[in-house]
């Protein structure tokens, strides 16, 4: 497994969380070809905020902790249930993750099945938190682990997937709409405290980049 350092997930997530007006909306397609190099390379690049988690040891609003962004992108490696079988823990604490379809297949751009897309509902009956939480699983489709293992003989990085979690937005999340604003909010997003609107610790060449995003 691919240990990440804590500050440099940290990094990771706060440089794209935190830069106002970046965005990450990744199709299918690159989500699996994030996986397809990370189980490869070990790292991503840097701005890439997909990091490596225990999705299946942790709840979900533990593995959010106080993020304010409704989807987070990670890195896991799912466990059989028995070494001889095909099945996989899908449960976490008092819950679990369960398949709301077979999976549907994501192609590269010249039509061939790169991985599938499964989606996963987080249940547990009689919480608040039942139905709360979406899940989608991206894997690789069983050709492409073929060719994999034929390219690298220590290559071991089967039931890694790649995952997007989601969290519905309860009833009573929307803000009301007010005609005015106060002084005090105003200064707020004038002068931020928590560096929403800066460049949190990147290079002169990543604030580049992520100006030329923004401008695309």
């Amino acid at each position: 497994m691919h240990n990440i350092k804590n500050e440099e997930k940290e990094l990771c997530i706060e440089n794209s969380a935190n830069t106002e007006g970046f965005r990450f909306h990744p199709t299918d397609a690159e989500l699996v070809k994030y996986l397809l190099q990370y189980v490869l390379k070990g790292r991503l690049p840097e701005l890439v905020p997909i990091v490596e988690e225990d999705l299946y040891s942790k709840e979900p609003w533990v593995v959010f902790k106080d993020r304010k962004e409704r989807t987070l992108y990670f890195f896991t490696e799912l466990k059989k249930k028995k070494i001889e079988n095909s099945r996989f823990i899908r449960s976490v604490g008092k819950g679990s993750w369960k398949s709301q379809d077979k999976g549907k297949p994501v192609c590269s751009e010249k039509g061939s099945v790169m991985g599938y897309k499964r989606s996963l509902r987080y249940q547990n009956l009689g919480s608040p938190q039942d139905g709360q939480w979406l899940m989608k699983e991206y894997s690789l489709a069983d050709e492409v682990k073929k060719i994999l293992h034929q390219r690298s003989r220590g290559y071991d990085k089967d039931n890694y997937v790649v995952c997007r979690v989601k969290r519905k937005v309860a009833k009573d999340d929307p803000i009301a709409r007010k005609e005015s604003i106060e002084a005090a909010e105003l200064e707020a997003i004038i002068n931020p405290t928590d560096g929403s609107t800066k460049f949190p610790n990147l290079s002169i060449d990543d604030v580049a980049k992520l100006k030329i995003m923004r401008m695309q």
